[in-house]
């Protein structure tokens, strides 16, 4: 058998049947797909059984609810092919990627593809930028570190034995699971890699997903996956220890950015008080290990942001963007809050705004969530920052607009 394909899925009743769809359209036949419902309480069950009593490569695997790497890690122990793919119950694969898949890592010997990877839904679909750069590559290093910008689990594909006669298994955590699972089979197997770039991989993205979620456990969770990764890289140099400093500064500014860009620029939608000072936390230890270089890399990417604060109460007294609203309805409200820009107010008609610009709306309109980014980039740019508040908006929504 050449592949099997795990698919862990928990009350996955709205798209399973997409995926196994896609997955038995492939050109490829010679597959088992193995559907573990993790205790599922919806039709799940249902659904799967359906699926397996009409085509005998669905393998059905229950277990009780224990998450999605206990579920993965079941698969990988029951899988039978000669490679293994994770596929979550909502992605898709394009057409024929298996057989291509199949047909790059005969013909290089690799361990593991990685393959391209698109999103969609949520009304965004594009390519992953530094997977097309990695899936150029016939063979590719186990200490680029473009890996580390690439910590999904489902574009890639493993050689069955290596895997599992590997200690490598997705460690019980509730985010980023991937990364550290990935990265512990970069730096403890040191597999020969290759990238597949005929392939594609499609995941689909949901407003409101966990990952839009901010609260204190799931930061505590990254922040333990990345120092799982920190040390599993800081171990793996002793064939090139010049490599080595290097590419732990950019492990450092993967870590900053996505504290960033999926905790901090959210931090409005946080269900705790002590996510803010979490991540606080852990961006003055990062950066106290950062070189003046790595520093700079990491403001370059934050420029809209300026100076991060780190308590509610102080960006309360220091915005940099003051809203006024005439008609504050709850769905305008959470478009507000949604922006990726957070440091801002909402001010009433009596009140003094404190930022550095001032923005109007009626709370008819729709708001791009990338809006008060632009518009504070253009606040803080020298070519633009002197004109007037509702020019700098209106400049911001028509190149929002343009990038659609």
């Amino acid at each position: 058998m050449k592949f099997s394909i795990i698919v862990p899925v928990y009350n996955g009743e709205e798209y399973l049947a997409q995926t196994l769809e896609c997955l038995l359209a492939q050109s490829e036949k010679d597959i088992e797909i193995i559907v573990v419902n993790d205790g599922s309480t919806d039709s799940t069950q249902k659904l799967i059984d359906s699926f397996a009593a009409g085509d005998e490569r669905i393998r059905p695997v229950y277990q009780d609810n224990a998450g999605v790497s206990a579920a993965r890690n079941n698969g990988i122990e029951c899988a039978q092919g000669e490679y293994i793919i994770f596929i979550d119950s909502d992605d898709l694969l394009g057409d024929g990627a298996l057989e291509k898949l199949y047909a790059a890592m005969q013909s290089t010997s690799a361990d593991l593809a990685i393959f391209r990877t698109q999103s969609f839904g949520s009304g965004v679909s594009q390519y992953n930028p530094i997977v097309d750069e990695l899936i150029k590559l016939e063979e590719i290093s186990c200490y680029d570190k473009r890996l580390l910008r690439n910590f999904i689990v489902s574009n890639k594909c493993y050689k069955a034995d290596v895997l599992k006669n590997s200690s490598v298994r997705f460690p019980p955590m509730r985010y980023s699971e991937d990364g550290a699972f990935f990265m512990q089979f970069v730096h403890t197997v040191k597999p020969k890699i290759t990238g597949v770039a005929d392939a594609l991989f499609m995941y689909r993205q949901h407003a409101g997903s966990v990952t839009h979620k901010v609260n204190a456990s799931l930061i505590s969770e990254f922040s333990k996956s990345m120092d799982f990764v920190y040390a599993v890289a800081d171990d793996s140099f002793e064939d090139a220890p010049e490599l080595k400093e290097e590419y732990l500064q950019e492990l450092l500014f993967k870590d900053y950015l996505a504290l960033m860009n999926e905790f901090y620029r959210r931090l409005w939608l946080s269900t705790d008080k002590e996510s803010l000072e979490l991540i606080g936390k852990r961006c003055a230890m990062l950066t106290s290990r950062m070189t003046d270089a790595t520093k700079a890399k990491c403001a370059r990417e934050i420029k809209d942001i300026g100076k991060p604060l780190f308590s509610k109460e102080e960006i309360a007294e220091k915005p940099f963007i003051s809203v006024k609203v005439k008609n504050l309805s709850q769905d305008f409200q959470r478009e507000l809050y949604a922006q990726s820009m957070p440091l801002f107010e909402v001010v009433d008609g009596s009140a003094k705004p404190k930022g550095k610009i001032t923005l109007s709306f009626s709370g008819k309109e729709k708001l791009d969530p990338r809006l008060f980014k632009v518009v504070s980039l253009l606040k803080r740019s020298p070519k633009f920052g002197f004109l007037p508040d509702s020019l700098i908006k209106l400049g911001a929504q028509l190149f929002l607009k343009l990038k659609k």
